[in-house]
C-alpha cells in the first residue's frame, strides 16, 4: 500500500512538470515586402566606382526552424561619389523574403561624396539545421549584392567601422565571431542573353555565429525525458510481485515522455532531424518499453514459483537498462556539443 501511495505522488509530480513545459513564444511583427532591383543595365554611362559599404548589426532574433528564415535588425551605410547612384532604391539582400528600411541620414560631406545611413529591418532565408539541439550553433549570413555588374560598381567594405553591437538584442541566443567581406557573385546562367554570360556582381558578405543560450535551456527542454527514465530506473527498485505499482510508474513515464516530444517539436523543425533529441526519445519510450517487459515476465516466473530468479533478473534488467541509458546520451551529448556551426 505504501508503494502504491508512493507511485501515486511521483505520477502527480511529473505529470505536474509536463504541464509546466512551454514553447518559446515568438512576437508577431509587421514587415512590408520590398521586391529587390534584381539585375538591371547601369542607369547612367558615368559609374560611381568604388562604394564603401559597413554594417553595425544589433538584433537577430525570430529563427523559425520550420520556414528556415531569421531576423535581423542593422543599420548600413554607404559612401561613394557622384550624383546617379541612389544606394537605398539598389538595396538588394539576398535570400530576403521582407525588408523594412528607414533612412537615418543623409548628407554632402565636404570631400565631395555622398553618405547615406538606413535602418534596414529583414526576414532572411536560411538553412537551419537542428541536429545538436538544444546545444546547436548556426552561422547565419546577410549578403547584399549590388544590382549592377562589377566593373560599373563595387562594394568596398568598411571593416573599421563595421561591427557586432557588444549588447546586440538575440533572446535566447548568443552571438559571436562576426566577420565580413565582399566578394564577386557569378551566376550559372546567361538571363536568357548570351552577352551577359560573364557577367559577375560585387557581393558584401555579413556573417554571426547564434549559438542556443546555457545548459538551463536544454535542461528545461529535455526535463521530461530525463524525469521519464528515471521513473523507469525507480520501477526496477519496485519488488517485481508490485505489478500494479509499476504499470501505474509506465504510466506516467509514458506521459511525460510524449509530452517532452511536443515541447520539443514545436522548437525544431522535426524529430528527425534534432539527433540528440530523436535519441532521447527513442531511449525514453524504450526505457518504458523494457520496464514493462521486465515487468511481466517477472511475475509470470513469480507465479511459476521462481521468485529468486525474478529478483535476479529485475535486478540485473535494472542496472543494464540505467548505464545503458547514461553511456547512449552521454555519447550523442559530446558529438552535439562538439558540432561545427552551421
Amino acid at each position: 500500500m505504501r508503494n502504491l501511495r508512493a507511485a501515486g505522488a511521483i505520477a502527480l509530480v511529473a505529470i505536474g512538470l509536463v504541464s509546466s513545459f512551454h514553447a518559446v513564444a515568438i512576437a508577431p511583427t509587421v514587415t512590408v515586402a520590398v521586391p529587390g532591383p534584381g539585375h538591371v543595365p547601369p542607369p547612367t554611362k558615368t559609374p560611381p566606382g568604388e562604394v564603401k559599404l559597413g554594417i553595425f548589426l544589433y538584433a537577430v532574433q525570430d529563427l523559425d526552424f520550420s520556414k528556415h528564415t531569421f531576423r535581423a535588425t542593422f543599420e548600413v551605410w554607404w559612401r561613394w561619389r557622384g550624383d546617379d547612384f541612389d544606394p537605398l532604391a539598389a538595396l538588394q539582400v539576398v535570400g530576403a523574403r521582407t525588408i523594412t528600411t528607414a533612412v537615418e541620414d543623409r548628407r554632402r560631406l565636404p570631400s565631395g561624396e555622398n553618405y547615406l545611413v538606413a535602418r534596414v529591418d529583414a526576414v532572411i532565408s536560411e538553412k537551419l539545421d537542428t541536429g545538436a539541439f538544444p546545444f546547436d550553433r548556426h552561422r547565419l549570413t546577410i549578403e547584399i549584392e549590388s544590382p549592377y555588374e562589377d566593373d560599373y560598381l563595387r562594394f568596398v567594405v568598411d571593416s573599421e567601422a563595421s561591427l557586432l553591437d557588444p549588447e546586440a538584442f538575440s533572446p535566447g541566443w548568443r552571438l559571436t565571431d562576426f566577420r565580413m567581406s565582399e566578394i564577386h557573385q557569378q551566376y550559372p546562367t546567361t538571363f536568357g542573353l548570351k552577352e551577359r554570360q560573364n557577367e559577375r556582381y560585387s557581393r558584401v558578405v555579413v556573417e554571426v555565429v547564434a549559438e542556443r543560450v546555457g545548459w538551463r535551456a536544454a535542461l528545461d527542454y529535455f526535463i521530461g525525458f530525463i524525469v521519464c527514465a528515471l521513473i523507469c530506473i525507480l520501477g526496477y527498485f519496485i519488488p517485481p510481485r508490485e505489478i500494479s505499482v509499476r504499470a501505474s510508474l509506465v504510466m506516467t513515464a509514458t506521459f511525460t515522455a510524449v509530452g517532452n516530444k511536443y515541447v520539443v517539436n514545436t522548437l525544431t523543425e522535426t524529430s528527425v532531424n534534432a539527433r540528440l533529441a530523436n535519441v532521447a526519445v527513442l531511449t525514453s519510450f524504450a526505457m518504458v518499453l523494457l520496464l514493462m517487459i521486465t515487468s511481466i515476465i517477472c511475475e509470470r516466473m513469480i507465479k511459476a514459483g521462481n521468485t529468486t530468479r525474478a529478483v535476479t533478473l529485475n535486478r540485473n534488467v535494472g542496472a543494464a537498462a540505467a548505464i545503458g541509458y547514461v553511456l547512449v546520451i552521454a555519447f550523442f551529448l559530446l558529438r552535439a556539443l562538439r558540432a561545427a556551426p552551421t
